[in-house]
């Protein structure tokens, strides 16, 4: 039978190990091996206890019990804690090798100081309390993070939108959202995690535009701080949920490098969803975006148009954020009609963030229920569109015909909610309304 043995006349000698306390004895209980960390729990070096029997050792009381005999006598691995005479518990696990006849031949034996275990045990017990708190604020945190306030589609172009969510969130595919700052990208991403099948899973959400590029591969991957703490990277936390990267054309040429590597070398099991306020392909063209992360991403690509250009959108904005401010600041206003027109055809450049500064403002600085243009911030003051602002130089009469009546119809559609109602204040047929929104809109 082949069987791990040690030849009954090798000297005595001490195995050349410094982290472990390990002891091999003989069947008559003389100890033959020993590591340099033996004796240390009994205060013997291991040259003392070279040569010398268990037994002989238990009867002056170095130790009690000897884990060899109890080895011997049942022939299979045996656990128990040993009290030396310094009063200290070790905790020893005996071994036994046997030789050709099935007898045991040699015991080894390896020791653990018990009060190390404890610590130990109590650090365990510790690391899982602070576990149970981290996943019970990482819950609060997602269902916190998922929440869409007031999400608004009353535009044909958001409910397009929400048709292609609904197709492609089932999917395992990549989006990419590209729109002005403010324009609901944060919250079609949240959607899109929410009708997915990751939807169980984390929503993490990395701002590119805000890391630099040496930390760029830690914040990713992980890795120590500048405290020396361990920190988890956003790829792993992302597992099994989404990853939401915002400000994707933000990144360096740099990042971008590191992100596509980090990205293909983990292949993590997650949903990608990337946001930018300019576009990709444009980027890509002008060489200030990787072309094989730029196909790596850009998947399904979804536009989301500003405000200024989906006046439902706009309007429903206006009495959702006015509820708000009164609600929350105990007041009862109203917009007056002049004012109501005058904000629908502002350029509002920073969107849905812009008007709610805006309501905010204009709940809490008025003076009477009424608020009026009177009320306007300076910087809000109305710039009427006029044939002066039209750029006519070098354009034939047709064009600048065409980009008078695409403004006419705008402010049209932002101050009537139904094309009746625009045709009879353009004086035009209802047919011919409908024919010219889809000629410049759709």
């Amino acid at each position: 039978m082949q069987s791990l043995y040690l030849l009954p006349n090798s000297e005595e000698e001490i195995i050349e190990s410094y982290d472990e306390d390990i002891i091999v004895t003989k069947r008559d209980g003389t100890i033959i091996k020993v590591t340099r960390k033996s004796g240390l729990y009994y205060d013997l070096s291991a040259e003392e206890l070279l040569g010398q029997s268990v037994y002989e050792l238990e009867s002056k009381g170095i130790f009690t019990p000897a884990i060899t005999p109890l080895v011997l006598k049942q022939k299979k691995k045996v656990a128990i804690v040993q009290i030396a005479s310094n009063n200290r518990k070790v905790l020893i696990t005996g071994i036994p090798l046997f030789n050709e006849f099935q007898e045991v031949e040699f015991v080894i034996s390896y020791s653990y100081d018990v009060s190390e275990l404890r610590l130990m045990q109590e650090y365990l017990a510790e690391f899982e309390d602070e576990m149970s708190t981290v996943k019970e604020e990482l819950a609060l945190l997602r269902k916190e993070s998922l929440h869409v306030e007031g999400f608004i589609c009353e535009s044909k172009s958001m409910k397009q939108i929400l048709k292609m969510i609904d197709k492609i969130a089932p999917l395992q595919v990549s989006v990419v959202l590209e729109g002005e700052s403010g324009v609901g990208k944060t919250a079609l991403a949240k959607i899109i995690h929410k009708q997915s099948t990751k939807k169980a899973g984390p929503f993490v959400t990395v701002d590119c535009g805000i890391i630099p590029d040496a930390l760029f591969k830690r914040e990713l991957i992980g890795g120590l701080d500048a405290e020396g703490t361990k920190k988890i990277g956003f790829l792993q936390m992302a597992q099994s949920g989404t990853l939401y990267l915002q400000g994707i054309d933000e990144l360096s040429l740099a990042s971008q490098t590191t992100l596509l590597k980090e990205l293909q070398r983990t292949n993590g099991n997650f949903r990608i969803i990337t946001a930018a306020e300019q576009s990709l392909e444009d980027l890509m063209a002008a060489k200030q975006f990787r072309e094989d992360l730029f196909y790596y991403l850009h998947v399904v690509p979804i536009h989301v148009l500003p405000l200024r250009e989906r006046p439902e959108d706009l309007r429903k904005a206006f009495e959702i954020y006015l509820e708000k401010y009164n609600g929350m600041y105990q007041q009862n206003k109203k917009l007056s009609d002049p004012l109501f027109h005058s904000l629908l055809y502002m350029r509002w450049e920073r969107n849905f963030m812009e008007v709610k500064n805006l309501m905010e403002r204009l709940v809490v600085q008025s003076e009477s229920a009424m608020i009026t243009e009177d009320d306007l911030p300076a910087e809000y003051i109305q710039q009427h569109v006029g044939i002066d602002s039209i750029e006519m130089e070098g354009h034939p009469l047709p064009a600048i015909l065409e980009k008078v009546e695409k403004e006419v119809l705008l402010k049209a559609q932002k101050q009537y909610k139904t094309t009746t109602e625009m045709a009879d204040y353009l004086g035009i047929s209802q047919a011919s309304v409908v024919r010219k929104l889809k000629k410049y809109f759709d």
